[in-house]
């Protein structure tokens, strides 16, 4: 018996900020140190349910990490139910291009859901302080939901992507 539903979601940010580690931790739940660079995209497919009884498929499309967001493909986008910003909770350059992503994003797919993850926050004291920190930037983005993630520990990963999934779910019903 299949899916009820089927859902894209592109993984983007900068290059480094752990797209491919918290794919790796929500589908496997795994964690390595050492760094492999995404070449072009990498389709992941993972089930999950929704309040107990509703199945759904989310295709996680893990998008290259660039300083040049004019390098990620528009083919990437189109088509997505969902975006999720990933950045460096410990790299604040990473965090200023939120708004780029969103802005890059908005313009292939208009009605697409976004939301952030402000990963590595096993590697500061106090992750909340960081999502206080920026906001605004997430509000001014229309971002549905942010969080401190921690692709290392787990913390926060499979919360991140359930949100996500009863978000999109909710929207269809």
């Amino acid at each position: 018996m299949g899916s009820d539903f089927k859902w894209k979601i592109v993984m983007v940010g900068e290059f480094a900020v752990g797209k491919t580690s918290l794919v790796r931790r929500f589908v496997n739940d795994e964690f390595s140190d050492s760094y492999l660079t995404t070449i072009g995209v990498k389709v992941t497919k993972k089930e999950t349910v929704i309040n107990d009884k509703i199945s759904a498929d989310l295709l996680l499309w893990d998008i290259a990490g660039s300083d040049k967001f004019s390098q990620i493909s528009p083919e990437y986008i189109k088509g997505a139910s969902a975006g999720i910003i990933v950045a460096d909770i410990t790299r604040k350059n990473t965090i200023e291009t939120i708004s780029a992503h969103v802005e890059l994003i908005k313009s292939v797919n208009p009605g697409i859901v976004i939301f952030a993850a402000l990963n590595k926050s096993d590697l500061v004291e106090n992750p909340q302080d960081s999502l206080k920190l920026y906001e605004s930037i997430f509000k001014n983005n229309d971002i549905k939901h942010f969080s401190a993630t921690s692709a290392k520990s787990g913390e926060n990963v499979e919360n991140l992507f359930n949100k996500l999934s009863t978000f999109l779910y909710e929207e269809v019903q």
